[in-house]
């Protein structure tokens, strides 16, 4: 990750190599991409991926002030991908959201195993 500014050229945060682009400003900025690999039983092309980074867009007139910062998530599916941009405040509030999710009870237990008969 690059320590500039923004003032510098890039973020912080911004982890592409400009200099392939040529002289001039690049129009967007993007972080390091991090993945995780969804596997489900039954899909047929293989394990799935969520890809989640930090991008920037940047208008083609440098007098516009810098587009805001989104969260992008890339779900890569069947040879496709959908692509879901979030605000800060929103990818935040997902975050906490999944935390959340991921940190409940374990599954319920079926009451009714080993017994025989049909249920009500």
């Amino acid at each position: 990750m690059r320590t500039g500014t923004v003032t510098d050229g890039c973020p912080p945060w911004c982890a592409r190599d400009h200099s392939a682009h040529g002289p001039g400003r690049p129009f967007y900025h993007a972080s390091e991409t991090r993945s995780v690999t969804i596997s489900r039983p039954g899909t047929p092309s293989g394990p799935e991926r969520l890809d989640v980074e930090t991008a920037q867009y940047l208008p083609d007139d440098p007098a516009e002030t810098p587009w805001t910062p989104t969260v992008e998530l890339a779900l890569h599916a069947g040879g496709r991908y959908r692509l879901i941009g979030l605000t800060p405040e929103e990818a935040r509030q997902l975050a906490a959201m999944l935390t959340r999710a991921a940190s409940m009870p374990e599954p319920a237990r079926d009451e009714y195993a080993g017994l025989t008969g049909t249920r009500a």
